[in-house]
């Protein structure tokens, strides 16, 4: 892997530059590393490096500066400097705990869960590490974690009447939004397809001031939870329409990504797991 200044060396390009492939976009980071001042060192893969036209993506950065589409530095580093002092204190505070593997592994397994929100390429393959990560977690630490059954609806397959496939052609609409929006009517014919598609089961972790909750479908989570009949179920809040099944968490922030980047934090939940 590579650092700013080797690739700046080899491509001869500036260290400016080679911030600017990082905070457009052009250049993820592969690998980061503290330094002995707690500050961040950044890795690169040069596969990825192989990957990007460099003299056409600082064109295009350029054009994007020119039009006012400036991506602060400086506000940046300062962001980064709290998500590492945060993550400093956090390690600090959790370093005598009892557990304090099963929180350390909870804040990786809550970013990569970000990650597979924004990466929706990548979100199957995220959601299988998850489920083995929570798999394990949950296996080791049953007496800490805290399990709830999130009852939801079946999944169904809607067919308008001829009344409310009229009512979507006046409207401009395709029948597929108009049964989104939950315009269809009794005379619909509703199908039942899979029964409780939408229910989940919820782990939550707690420890002094940390709380961690996640999330995972019942038909996944019963492939290895055994005890689900000794757990009353309680009706799980949904929106009005949303064919997804994780409905929780946001995406992973640019600041984070930077911090935390992907590929580190698949290879500690992995090393984990394995």
């Amino acid at each position: 892997m590579l650092t700013i200044s080797e690739i700046a060396l080899k491509y001869k390009i500036s260290y400016r530059q080679v911030h600017d492939l990082v905070d457009y976009g052009f250049l993820p980071i592969t690998y980061t590393k503290r330094t002995p001042n707690k500050g961040l060192k950044w890795y690169f893969a040069e596969t990825e490096l192989n990957k990007i036209n460099i003299p056409s993506a600082l064109a295009e950065i350029k054009e994007l500066k020119s039009k006012g589409i400036i991506k602060n530095q400086a506000t940046d580093f300062k962001k980064v400097i709290k998500v590492i002092n945060y993550y400093d204190r956090f390690t600090d505070n959790i370093s005598q705990l009892p557990h304090r593997e099963l929180l350390e592994i909870s804040f990786y397994l809550f970013h990569l869960n970000h990650y597979a929100k924004k990466y929706t390429n990548l979100s199957n393959s995220l959601y299988k590490l998850k489920n083995k990560v929570i798999q394990k977690m949950y296996l080791t630490y049953y007496d800490i974690i805290e399990i709830r059954y999130l009852l939801g609806p079946d999944r169904k397959t809607i067919w308008l009447c001829e009344d409310c496939k009229d009512s979507s052609r006046a409207a401009g609409m395709p029948y597929l939004v108009y049964i989104q929006q939950e315009y269809y009517c009794p005379k619909c014919f509703i199908q039942s397809v899979e029964k409780e598609y939408y229910s989940l089961i919820e782990f939550i972790i707690i420890s002094t001031e940390y709380r961690f909750v996640f999330h995972l479908p019942l038909k996944v989570a019963l492939k290895w939870l055994d005890n689900l009949e000794e757990i009353s179920p309680e009706a799980r809040k949904t929106e009005r329409y949303e064919d997804k099944m994780y409905l929780y968490g946001r995406q992973i922030s640019r600041i984070e990504e930077k911090v935390f980047p992907l590929n580190m934090i698949i290879e500690k939940l992995e090393a984990y797991i394995n």
